[in-house]
């Protein structure tokens, strides 16, 4: 009798120990991969499907970077996600989940000549919070050597090249248009724009405390990409974006 009851333990507590809700922490608003009211867009999509694949509940915190890291640092969240090794976070790293395309931005009428990261430093240029670190050490030296500034909110940098504030922005081509639509009010989007890729996509993974939820994330993901799921939810995302 004793046997048996041990063995049916060895069998029920795992599973129910790792039953309970995975905290992610996410950055904020950021469609179309973050949208933070709806709890949805291409990132939480494919998180929600790869552990739902794996029959593991978790739910979303929305915070800046510095207070993503905080909060992971102080244990008050499992996993932070759109996370790079270069964020200087320790953890148990997932494997890639996801690419931005990170393009330099300028207005079309200014005919800038952006074909290589060096020409980024004849121009003043606003990018996304720790770009320097993730997009290279040529980026960032040229950083350093020319009028650069990071933004915490991105809506800042459509702001500020519409109005011409700035030469050119960093930003992810999707996101980028997507924010117009919060900032249309205020500035003419209808302006012409240049896209200068000069970038390779930016791969993301997530971090994770624990090593039994990196793997579980890990062999979730491997199935919705196996099954059709992870294509369809890029086609939705990125396809109307």
């Amino acid at each position: 009798m004793r046997l048996s009851l041990l063995l049916i333990c060895l069998f029920i507590l795992p599973t129910y120990a790792f039953s309970a809700s995975l905290t992610i922490g996410s950055a904020l608003n950021r469609p179309p991969y973050i949208i933070e009211d709806a709890e949805s867009g291409l990132e939480i999509e494919i998180i929600k499907a790869a552990f739902k694949e794996m029959g593991q509940p978790v739910n979303f915190k929305f915070y800046s970077r510095k207070r993503q890291v905080l909060y992971f640092n102080k244990d008050r969240l499992d996993a932070v996600m759109t996370m790079n090794p270069a964020n200087g976070v320790d953890g148990y790293w997932s494997n890639d989940y996801v690419e931005y395309t990170n393009v330099a931005i300028s207005l079309s009428e200014q005919r800038l000549e952006i074909t290589r990261i060096a020409d980024l430093k004849k121009y003043s240029v606003a990018a996304f919070e720790n770009a320097r670190f993730l997009l290279g050490p040529e980026f960032n030296a040229v950083a350093q050597q020319t009028i650069y500034r990071e933004v915490d909110s991105q809506l800042s940098q459509n702001r500020m090249l519409y109005l011409g504030r700035i030469n050119t922005v960093i930003a992810d081509r999707y996101i980028f248009a997507q924010l117009n639509k919060f900032v249309e009010d205020d500035v003419d989007t209808q302006q012409a724009l240049s896209y200068h890729f000069i970038f390779p996509p930016t791969s993301y993974r997530m971090v994770f405390h624990n090593s039994v939820a990196r793997d579980t994330f890990n062999q979730g993901l491997a199935r919705i990409k196996a099954n059709g799921i992870y294509q369809a939810l890029v086609a939705k995302y990125l396809g109307s974006a």
